[in-house]
């Protein structure tokens, strides 16, 4: 059974700027989520990561390293996005707070288009393992 380790491993591994792009969105949701865990924003952040790990591992598994990892992101952070969207425009945020809820909405943002172009290049037939 391949694990937790293995995938994280693989992820490290990727070629740059991706395994630097992989760091940047684990520093913004994870650091911003733990600085604002009392809030129900923060929460989120951190279970969105969990659940988007857990969705990914699960395919890493079945899958491999391919690009229907992408696919715990679309499921996980969807929601975080718009949630986090409704919570900025609503004017519901202010300081350090909105510019961190902003850096999440373009960060998850911008990683939903790779991630969606990424889950319907593998439903096209693109199922060899990524290169890392």
């Amino acid at each position: 059974m391949k694990s937790m380790i293995q995938l994280n491993k693989q992820i490290i591994a990727m070629k740059f700027p991706w395994n630097l792009w992989v760091g940047v969105l684990a520093l913004v949701n994870m650091v911003g989520g733990l600085v604002y865990i009392r809030t129900p924003e923060g929460q989120m952040a951190l279970a969105c990561l969990m659940l988007a790990f857990l969705i990914m591992w699960g395919i890493y598994v079945k899958k491999g390293f391919v690009r229907l990892l992408g696919l715990g992101h679309l499921i996980a952070w969807t929601p975080q996005v718009v949630w986090y969207a409704q919570v900025v425009l609503q004017g519901n945020a202010a300081g350090w707070f909105l510019y961190w809820l902003m850096s999440v909405i373009v960060v998850n943002g911008l990683s939903l288009v790779i991630d969606f172009v990424d889950v319907v290049r593998y439903s096209l037939g693109e199922k060899q393992p990524m290169n890392t």
